[in-house]
């Protein structure tokens, strides 16, 4: 039984795996790089994908949409892209390593002022008062954003944090891993100027693929991380400026891209707001029953309402990484136990100390029985710590 959608949704639906196979058996030529039927096949595939992501992630222009590594490739390439020495930037105690890592990188090597804001330990909420006083106090070039933090699935007020960082004139990158594809999620409505998201988490694609988007009229602001073949403006030595090739040199990851096409198309067929609400309420039903549980404590931030699908809880007297070795060997339930990569929330929480928590993230091919599964195996531990 799987519990890690968190970390990467599984199982995926079988479009997707046989999208995946079709290329690799079928031919996966180089979009871009032929006038043969295959090549140009797959360039359709391709900027049809775009399309489609456009269209889930209300981005005003699919061109926009810059196919990536993964969601931490994305993030680097707006804050390696983009910030110069002396920048300031403000990010929060929510932050996953693949934000705190480049900007420690950063504030190293060119000398970037990193404010950390912290977040309320009881709501889980960005304390806004506090970023409005961090942005007034100094000329802030760019603002991070989690949408929702990997260990408390809480969902953030996006909006209003944005319309606070663009009244001082900041630019705002939002972290969309935990969010994009199983939560109503548009980045035109939300205001924001940079959009990182997984291939392979909600948007329910394969390992190896993300995604950029950049609000039209910015991608001159960042510079590019890689330079090469584009299969355009060949005769020049120059990385061309047109979208997206300014951002996406070498060929692209095909078989990984027909998977996230696939996909996405099974997802705008479903609906966002009836996968949300689907993962929304096993996520409920899970926080309940755990909650009666003698001896389990959920890390206090877990809410049943604005909550992408992702709890966090321990055992009294166990290691989680103990209880997480349990259900895996005696349950078949796979989690996740430790820091989850985010290691200033743990600090917050107070629960570095111990290792971090387990987590328990269901998908949309979570059934009800499996719910029941997870609590009864978790019971059982308990009973017995």
């Amino acid at each position: 039984m799987y519990f890690d959608n968190a970390a990467t949704s599984f199982p995926k639906p079988d479009s997707v795996c046989d999208a995946v196979d079709s290329s690799m058996r079928g031919g996966a030529a180089s979009a871009g790089r032929g006038t043969h039927g295959k090549a140009e096949a797959a360039g359709r595939m391709i900027e049809e994908c775009r399309r489609q992501l456009a269209s889930l992630l209300g981005v005003a222009t699919p061109s926009h949409v810059v196919f990536t590594l993964n969601c931490t490739d994305s993030l680097n390439t707006v804050l390696q892209g983009l910030l110069q020495t002396g920048d300031a930037v403000v990010a929060t105690a929510l932050d996953h390593n693949s934000v705190l890592r480049p900007l420690a990188a950063l504030k190293q090597r060119h000398n970037i002022d990193v404010e950390i804001v912290a977040f309320d330990p009881v709501t889980g909420l960005i304390d806004e008062q506090r970023f409005a006083e961090v942005l007034a106090s100094k000329k802030t070039r760019l603002v991070v954003l989690n949408h929702a933090s990997n260990v408390t699935g809480r969902i953030q007020r996006i909006a209003e944090l944005a319309r606070i960082a663009h009244d001082h004139d900041a630019l705002v990158l939002l972290d969309a891993a935990q969010t994009a594809g199983h939560w109503p999620l548009n980045m035109t409505e939300l205001d924001v100027d940079f959009l990182a998201a997984a291939g392979h988490k909600g948007l329910l694609g394969p390992l190896g693929t993300g995604i950029l988007c950049i609000r039209p009229g910015l991608e001159t602001q960042l510079q590019p991380l890689r330079f090469g073949g584009t299969g355009t403006s060949s005769e020049s030595f120059l990385q061309p400026d047109e979208m997206p090739a300014r951002f996406e040199s070498g060929n692209l990851n095909l078989p990984g891209i027909a998977g996230l096409h696939a996909a996405s198309k099974w997802i705008l067929a479903k609906g966002v707001e009836t996968i949300c609400s689907q993962i929304d309420s096993l996520t409920r039903r899970l926080l309940n029953e755990l909650k009666s549980i003698n001896g389990v404590s959920i890390l206090q931030p877990c809410f049943e309402t604005d909550n992408c699908g992702i709890v966090s809880f321990n055992i009294q007297n166990m290691d989680c990484r103990d209880v997480a070795m349990i259900l895996d060997q005696s349950f078949d339930i796979q989690s996740r136990a430790g820091l989850h990569c985010a290691p200033l929330l743990h600090e917050t929480l107070a629960t570095s100390s111990i290792h971090g928590t387990i987590r328990l993230s269901p998908g949309i091919f979570t059934s009800d029985d499996e719910i029941s599964s997870v609590v009864k195996a978790v019971q059982e531990i308990a009973v017995h710590s």
